[in-house]
């Protein structure tokens, strides 16, 4: 089977290149799930990439840069050109992805695309269409409940109603889109298998103890009651770190200005932030669950802490399966009291038993929901009888 993957992306090391001196840089969760991806599905098939550099103008000094092709996890990655004219960009996406997909899309061939890259997705979707192709929609979020104009909005519902076949989140998402029946499969995201390699131990913890947070610094997303709830706990031997970008870094950097256990760490590479979640002692993800949009997701950095081997607590997320309950701790109680109080009854326990925790969720992690054990499911898909 040979999958052409038309996203906005680029090999680990073309990012490293990229990104690594700029303190402004594109969201790592999405260059890390599809590059997981990627590399899942160059286990079971021939992989293409027909890739966007997510590079803007604040990065971009030069006005025209061309990437050479390479090879990376088992994939080929053709790059369009980088543009730092946002207007000459968008047409050079749109053109450059249509044109690589028409010519390598074959008789064997199925397109893969990420229906929010709005540009490269409607043009990868229409070549595929050309050649009657089946296009694997990947929905990460749903579009009606993300900033953004109402054309753009638009544009990635049109993209997923036109797609042959389906990677949702959750059983909500096919609930609300996929009303005509189409075939799709539920990934909830995908673990580094790479990550077997690296070996947790207690003699890497850091002292004082560190209740981490990686992610979209949001307040949406619980960052002000983590933060005050850390503050209640009031933990002596402890200290909240938190790294990336999002509405709430201003108040955050005033607070962690004025209380030197709560640090904002700014964004790092991917690989750093893994470095600091096997260092620290938890890792905490606060997203209320009550907001609607929640049933739609499953936020990637559960699936990345649970690797590291460091003890996750999560609220009760309702598209997180049973399944995970038994290898973390649940916070029922989303308010700062709850979390405050959650903070000071694990921070209670032996390290040993909070690094034991932490390991039995990565061997379920690493063993059940691996990068190639998620994609092999992408790949069955596809084997079975054409899409509707």
């Amino acid at each position: 089977m040979h999958i052409i993957y038309a996203v906005t992306t680029c090999s680990d090391r073309v990012y490293r290149q990229l990104f690594a001196d700029v303190p402004q840089k594109p969201a790592f969760q999405s260059q890390k799930y599809h590059r997981l991806l990627i590399e899942g599905l160059a286990a079971g098939a021939r992989v293409d990439v027909v890739a966007n550099p997510p590079v803007n103008r604040s990065v971009l000094t030069q006005k025209f840069v061309r990437l050479p092709r390479e090879t990376e996890g088992g994939a080929c990655y053709r790059y369009i050109p980088a543009i730092r004219n946002p207007l000459l960009k968008a047409v050079f996406v749109g053109l450059g992805t249509f044109f690589q997909t028409l010519r390598l899309a074959g008789k064997d061939s199925a397109v893969i695309v990420d229906c929010l890259n709005r540009v490269t997705a409607l043009s990868a979707l229409l070549a595929a269409r050309l050649r009657r192709r089946r296009c694997v929609g990947i929905v990460t979020d749903l579009p009606d409940m993300l900033e953004g104009s109402g054309f753009s909005i638009k544009l990635a519902n049109f993209v997923i109603r036109h797609c042959t076949d389906y990677v949702l989140l959750t059983e909500a998402m096919n609930t609300r889109l996929n009303r005509a029946g189409k075939p799709y499969v539920i990934l909830e995201g995908h673990s580094d298998i790479s990550m077997e390699n690296r070996t947790p131990s207690l003699e890497s913890k850091r002292r004082p103890r560190v209740c981490l947070y990686a992610g979209s610094v949001c307040k949406r997303y619980g960052l002000g009651n983590l933060v005050e709830g850390f503050q209640k706990a009031d933990i002596p031997d402890a200290r909240l770190e938190i790294y990336g970008p999002g509405d709430y870094v201003p108040e955050l950097s005033r607070i962690a200005e004025k209380d030197p256990r709560i640090v904002y760490g700014g964004m790092l590479l991917s690989a750093q932030v893994v470095e600091k979640e096997m260092a620290a002692t938890l890792l905490v993800n606060p997203r209320p669950t009550g907001e609607e949009y929640v049933k739609y997701s499953f936020p990637s950095k559960t699936m990345e802490y649970m690797s590291t081997g460091t003890p996750v607590l999560t609220t009760v997320l309702p598209g997180m399966p049973r399944e995970y309950y038994p290898y973390v701790y649940l916070l029922e109680d989303e308010s700062a009291e709850g979390i405050g109080k959650k903070l000071r009854e694990l921070l209670a326990l032996p390290d040993e038993t909070l690094f034991q925790k932490g390991c039995e969720a990565r061997e379920f992690i690493l063993r059940e929901k691996n990068n190639i054990r998620q994609a092999a499911k992408i790949l069955s898909m596809l084997e079975r009888k054409e899409a509707r």
